[in-house]
């Protein structure tokens, strides 16, 4: 029999609030916020929730720039160990060993520490928990060697700013982002009818336009075909990065490089759009992000995070109407998600490995 927390006695409705919508209590915690768990949870819903405004951190662009000048460093350096006479080859290539950590890895493990102190130190958790769900939606791979030193910044400024702002504004700002340019490979994707695909001959790349449809927005079988991907993976061709080498100053930032650019209307899932350079694929992003699909997406998405591994039939239908009336206020949306009387029973609920490690060092 499932247990209804909502009517349960406070301090039990506080462990509950700060466990399914947290990462659990720290000491004291369930006594602070026993007297109204309910308005605990909802005053972290406010203007500026999760931003990280850390002086110390780099941009995008400057993580970018910063690793592009690291790894000319050690080009440089393995060179002139290669042309040191009586120095072979097979020497000469084998890096050095003890010193400090790389500086791509120092970024990235000064960016992971700064998330997790706000994880930390946060006093439900409710807004760090969502973004923790959406970096996992618009998941990066830090596994992918020039994408590491971004991961921080792409959550920083792509995420982060939008949690409780529109999915729609969101969705553009991570598929802009110079991580996500990375990550999927669309940086260097070429429009075989581009300039730069005349001389070429090759080179488009749908891996960034699959993932927005299967992953990001509609979900998988829901009415797109192979054609639709391919002339996603268009539209969006010349979404790509500045060079360092070309630009000091604002190298390793997004930009829409129209010699990549494959020229024309595009047709997907019955609707066309015309050349507007990179405002054609900023309008079909727009219509993927008020889909029908992409609401019943997300709202399972979310229901299955927060409230149960086979979330309430129910619960999924009303977030995501929440979703398609309001025009994919994430704010909107995750204030019916907290107060509905689903979310407030006891359902099958496993913790991720990394909610599991926050809640350890929030008690200890």
């Amino acid at each position: 029999m499932a247990i209804d927390f909502g009517a349960s006695e406070p301090k039990a409705q506080a462990a509950f609030v700060l466990h399914r919508f947290g990462f659990g209590p720290r000491p004291g915690d369930i006594e602070r916020i026993a007297s109204d768990p309910r308005g605990a949870l909802l005053a972290e819903l406010k203007p500026a929730a999760g931003l990280l405004k850390d002086p110390d951190l780099p941009s995008g662009g400057a993580a970018f720039r910063e690793a592009f000048e690291f790894r000319q460093e050690r080009k440089a350096e393995r060179e002139a160990r290669r042309m040191q006479p009586g120095m072979t080859p097979d020497i000469a290539a084998k890096p050095r060993q003890g010193g400090m950590i790389p500086l791509p890895q120092q970024i990235y493990l000064t960016e992971a520490k700064a998330r997790y102190d706000a994880a930390l130190s946060a006093d439900v958790g409710l807004v760090e928990r969502l973004v923790w769900f959406w970096s996992n939606h618009f998941c990066v791979s830090a596994d992918k060697g020039p994408t590491r030193p971004l991961c921080g910044a792409y959550e920083r400024e792509a995420i982060r700013p939008h949690v409780l702002g529109k999915f729609s504004d969101m969705l553009l700002a991570v598929e802009t982002h110079p991580a996500m340019l990375l990550y999927l490979d669309n940086a260097r994707s070429i429009g075989p009818n581009s300039f730069a695909g005349l001389r070429r001959g090759k080179g488009l790349n749908e891996n960034l336009a699959r993932e927005i449809m299967e992953l990001h927005t509609l979900g998988v079988r829901t009415g797109y075909t192979q054609a639709d991907v391919t002339s996603f993976a268009k539209v969006i061709t010349g979404w790509s990065i500045r060079p360092p080498k070309q630009d000091a100053v604002h190298g390793g930032e997004f930009w829409f490089n129209e010699r990549l650019h494959e020229p024309g209307p595009q047709t997907i899932i019955g609707k066309t759009y015309a050349e507007d350079c990179f405002g054609q694929g900023r309008a079909v992003l727009e219509t993927l992000a008020h889909h029908p699909a992409t609401a019943k997406h997300i709202a399972t998405k979310l229901a299955t995070h927060f409230v149960a591994d086979a979330p309430p039939p129910a619960l999924v239908e009303r977030l995501a109407k929440r979703l398609r009336d309001t025009g994919g206020d994430l704010l909107q949306v995750t204030k019916t998600l907290v107060t509905a009387p689903e979310a407030w029973q006891s359902r099958d609920k496993l913790k991720k490995p990394g909610e599991w490690a926050m809640a350890a060092m929030r008690v200890s």
